[in-house]
């Protein structure tokens, strides 16, 4: 590997072959980061699956059971982003100034992020009071 900035272009085989040799090349540093990379995608596809199974079963069963389901993941995933935006934070002031625009991203995306999920927890909310007056 002649240099860190194609990390995320290298073969997993030929990463691990690196940070394992004696020669220079990156090693715990970034071990570490696509550690963090790939615990973040298996979270993200986690929260992801049971959003999408418990708002599905709403669609199937129209209950208040299901809607308060759909809510009760929706709250669960509103801690989560504010947890990394908490993280983002703790990080901000160790990130070198050419990682800056990666930092200002990662907030952009964050804040999109709790966007969205303050308009579906409203909009599922919303869903559960209409379903009490019908009932």
């Amino acid at each position: 590997m002649s240099t860190a900035s194609n990390i995320a272009q290298t073969r997993l085989e030929d990463l691990i072959n690196a940070i394992g040799s004696r020669q220079v090349s990156p090693g715990a540093g970034a071990a570490g980061a696509v550690t963090l990379a790939l615990a973040a995608a298996c979270t993200a596809k986690a929260v992801a699956d049971r959003d999408a199974e418990a708002f599905a079963a709403f669609i199937k069963e129209h209950t208040s059971r299901a809607i308060t389901q759909v809510i009760r993941e929706g709250d669960r995933n509103g801690r989560l982003i504010a947890v990394l935006s908490e993280v983002i934070e703790q990080v901000a002031p160790h990130i070198e100034s050419n990682m800056s625009g990666d930092l200002l991203a990662a907030r952009a995306l964050t804040q999109a992020a709790h966007k969205i999920q303050a308009a579906n927890s409203s909009e599922a909310r919303d869903e559960k009071a209409l379903l009490h007056a019908k009932s």
